[in-house]
């Protein structure tokens, strides 16, 4: 299973070389997580009325202090079951976790429903504090130990240190400290990406100041300045000002509590769950491929299309859980589709957790394998599609995604959000799986499409046959136009992967073009007696009329033939260069046009610039035909219009036919 998140970055000041750390408190209802924090940094982090009140946690506190190179910031978040959704907004960018236990009460429910949540995000590191330690005896702190070691057992938590203190009396505090920053120490900083993001918790208005957002940095950096977007609704604005921890600073990076002073929208129009990020590089999303596992704790089998709420950054969405007809047991792990009820952002290995909405209770939980599966599509093998998007490697992650989705990360940042592939890396994996061969590209323009080879024969495939399918419809053809052939197979592709594979069959020789038509080398067309009558006679017609040639409804009046069937002779006698398309109402003998062109050249000998009127009359034929034949000859370069008149083109004396 791949745990890295590639999105994150390297949380070391660029400037002061400090390390930022985010240290998130978990645990049970009144067992002195805010008052230990304030021991750890003097800060009380309850700061609504509410809380005071009721001497509890309700939404989330934030306090920091600095040790030997490292700026901690602490997220104190509440305890009490009615509010675990916010225990989750506050976990989002933790990379050690504070685990709260009182010595007078031990391991109770939250408790245990804080560390699988803990668990689920993938937070990784962390320490036990036992608080309270004044109300009780030592020997009984010794058997909350025994008991706290057998919870935490095949969890991140297990073997992590047990530290005793009293926030009454300060013993244990700077041993705690130590501790916790030994625990900071063992953080891996992931590399480096550019990408700014913020999941929102919190939105206030100050006088003098406006609109204010609260949350934690999960990735790159922002400075005064910044344009940004709030999503998932893309609105535009700008960073006036920012705060790193309570302190006015230049710039913010991950892993920082930052506020940020933004411009372009009013505090309440920002509520949480928004997320604040690089301007023009997410997009919103309904539909996520993901790795899930449903606790061993949990009194419910996660049965398909089961109905449950998301909690992934600071959101909280309604989400149905679609499994292909499967079910997972208590303790089990398997590959799912959520479809959301609202927009989102999310990015490849994003940690989420899912919880039941009445009775509340975490269920759970996993991470986001693409974000980004379009909408309308299935998904053809589930199993297929998580497999190869959970993997370490960055390069078998890029191959398993170009080889199993139809919507593949033509670019840098989509390969970035799907398959977790850094930036840095993404052009020179495309290079590497190029030259072995693993993928081709394909398509026209600075950036061709990389597509896996085997999946690209497939896709090839699909598209001959709708297309071959499309002409049996159409008889008799050989070729359709490019509007219809991306019509019927809007269901298969989308329109630039569509491009792509297009352009691989025009090149590869399996398809050939007319004009803007496509159809296969290899396409026969077998006239019924009475399409051949009617075909020889449209012939003579349109032989027969030279320049002044009888229009579409004319010819379907004579012929006796319906718009379709007309039209699918036409096509075929264009194909097979036995007339020329001037427009959709009129086709040319080709010995007309040529004669045309002729009469161009004599006109052009006497004079360097014509009007549409002179050629009409050189011609002997009205505005009817005068018009489209003049835009005609524009189209193959014979003239060149300029304003009311035309000049010579550069195939002027160039014999057509």
């Amino acid at each position: 299973m791949s745990a890295s998140d590639p999105t994150l970055t390297d949380s070391v000041d660029p400037v002061t070389s400090v390390k930022h750390i985010l240290i998130g408190t978990a645990g049970h209802i009144d067992h002195g997580k805010t008052r230990l924090v304030g021991r750890l940094t003097g800060v009380d982090t309850d700061r609504l009325p509410e809380e005071k009140a009721r001497g509890i946690s309700i939404d989330l506190g934030f306090a920091h202090w600095e040790a030997d190179g490292f700026q901690f910031g602490l997220i104190d978040v509440p305890g009490h079951e009615k509010f675990v959704k916010n225990m989750v907004a506050g976990a989002t960018g933790v990379n050690v976790a504070l685990l709260v236990i009182a010595a007078d009460d031990g391991v109770m429910p939250q408790t245990r429903e804080h560390l699988e949540i803990m668990d689920l995000l993938g937070i990784g590191t962390g320490v036990v504090a036992i608080t309270k330690t004044d109300l009780v005896e030592p020997d009984f702190v010794e058997l909350v130990e025994a008991e706290i070691e057998e919870t935490v057992a095949g969890t991140f938590l297990e073997g992590a240190p047990l530290v005793p203190v009293s926030s009454e009396t300060g013993e244990g505090i700077e041993t705690l400290k130590e501790t916790l920053l030994e625990a900071a120490r063992g953080v891996k900083l992931p590399e480096s990406e550019p990408v700014f993001r913020m999941p929102v918790d919190r939105a206030i208005s100050l006088p003098g100041h406006g609109t204010i957002v609260t949350g934690s940095v999960i990735s790159g950096q922002v400075s005064a300045g910044d344009t940004l977007e709030l999503w998932p609704e893309g609105r535009e604005v700008r960073v006036r000002s920012v705060q790193n921890h309570g302190a006015d600073s230049d710039d913010a990076g991950v892993r920082q509590r930052t506020a940020i002073n933004l411009a372009g929208v009013k505090y309440d129009e920002v509520a949480r769950g928004v997320e604040l990020a690089t301007a023009g590089l997410m997009q919103p999303t309904r539909r996520l491929l993901v790795d899930l596992k449903l606790l061993s704790s949990s009194p419910l089998q996660l049965k398909d299309r089961m109905e449950l709420n998301l909690h992934i950054g600071t959101r909280e969405v309604p989400a149905r859980v679609m499994l292909k007809g499967r079910q997972l047991k208590p303790g089990e792990q398997g590959y799912a589709e959520l479809r959301l009820a609202e927009d989102i952002v999310a990015a490849h290995a994003q940690r989420f957790i899912l919880r039941r909405v009445s009775p509340a209770l975490t269920v759970a939980g996993g991470r986001v394998l693409d974000p980004w599966l379009p909408v309308g599509k299935r998904i053809r093998d589930l199993q297929l599609a998580g497999a190869a998007l959970d993997q370490d490697d960055e390069r078998a992650r890029l191959s398993g995604l170009v080889s199993t989705l139809d919507d593949i990360p033509e670019t840098p940042l989509a390969a970035l959000w799907r398959a977790g592939v850094g930036s840095r890396r993404y052009e020179e994996l495309v290079d590497e799986l190029t030259d072995d061969g693993t993928i081709v590209r394909v398509g026209s323009g600075d950036r061709p499409i990389p597509i896996h080879a085997e999946r690209l024969g497939a896709l090839a495939g699909t598209v001959m046959k709708t297309i071959r399918e499309e002409l049996e419809k159409r008889q008799p053809r050989r070729t359709l136009p490019r509007a219809t052939v991306a019509s019927a197979c809007r269901e298969i592709l989308r329109p630039a992967l569509l491009e792509a594979v297009l352009t691989h069959l025009v090149s590869s020789g399996e398809l050939v073009t007319t004009g803007s038509n496509l159809g296969p080398a290899d396409a026969q067309v077998q006239l019924t007696k009475a399409q051949r009558a009617a075909r020889d006679t449209l012939l003579e017609k349109v032989q027969a009329a030279a320049l002044t040639p009888p229009t579409f409804k004319e010819l379907c009046e004579s012929l006796g033939q319906s718009r379709d069937q007309l039209q699918a002779l036409l096509s075929l006698c264009v194909e097979e260069g036995l007339v020329v398309a001037v427009s959709d109402e009129l086709h040319f003998d080709p010995a007309a046009i040529e004669q045309g062109r002729s009469i161009c050249v004599d006109v052009f000998a006497d004079e360097g610039e014509v009007t549409m009127s002179q050629l009409r009359e050189a011609w002997g034929i009205s505005r009817k035909f005068a018009v489209p034949l003049c835009e005609y000859y524009d189209a193959v370069e014979i003239t060149v219009r300029q304003g009311d008149v035309r000049v010579s083109g550069p195939k002027l004396m160039t014999a057509l036919g």
